[in-house]
């Protein structure tokens, strides 16, 4: 049977958590038990040994496990997207990835994963604070400059 309806031809230049080359990378497999959907390319951060969720302000660095990859592995329901509740997802901890900038950034800057209230699993090139604090994720930077909103490709070297 044909599949019908919601196929475009013309599609975007990126989306967030979409792999952006093929260099080598490395991605790990998390659980979603967060009891909601996840938006691809949010960074996340340790909730368990099998588990990730989105950061909360007391999340720091080391609890950066990686940023969620833009997959189309499984069925969905309209207006479905991201890592669903109760599932399996990959996060990119090694390699090139387009994420949304939450700031404008330059190229070669550092990235600050937000983690306050405001576009938590977001990226940003500065470390603000309160709703907008950020912390500094070592050995990732920005490949591409970018507006807030925009998406940018950053390299990470998280490792394994």
């Amino acid at each position: 049977m044909a599949v019908l309806g919601g196929n475009a031809i013309n599609h975007g230049v990126a989306y967030a958590g979409q792999v952006a080359d093929l260099q080598l990378r490395n991605k790990v497999s998390k659980l979603n038990q967060t009891g909601d959907s996840i938006p691809y390319g949010k960074g996340l951060v340790t909730e368990d040994e099998q588990s990730a969720q989105l950061p909360v302000p007391a999340s720091t660095a080391a609890e950066f496990n990686g940023v969620l990859v833009y997959e189309l592995n499984r069925a969905r329901q309209d207006g479905e997207s991201g890592a669903p509740d109760g599932y399996d997802m990959t996060l990119l901890t090694e390699g090139v990835i387009w994420v949304k900038v939450l700031d404008t950034v330059a190229k070669d800057a550092p990235v600050y994963l937000r983690v306050g209230a405001t576009g938590a699993g977001d990226f940003s090139g500065i470390v603000g604070s309160g709703a907008t604090l950020g912390v500094l994720l070592p050995n990732a930077k920005f490949l591409t400059a970018g507006d807030a909103g925009d998406l940018v490709k950053i390299s990470l070297g998280l490792g394994g």
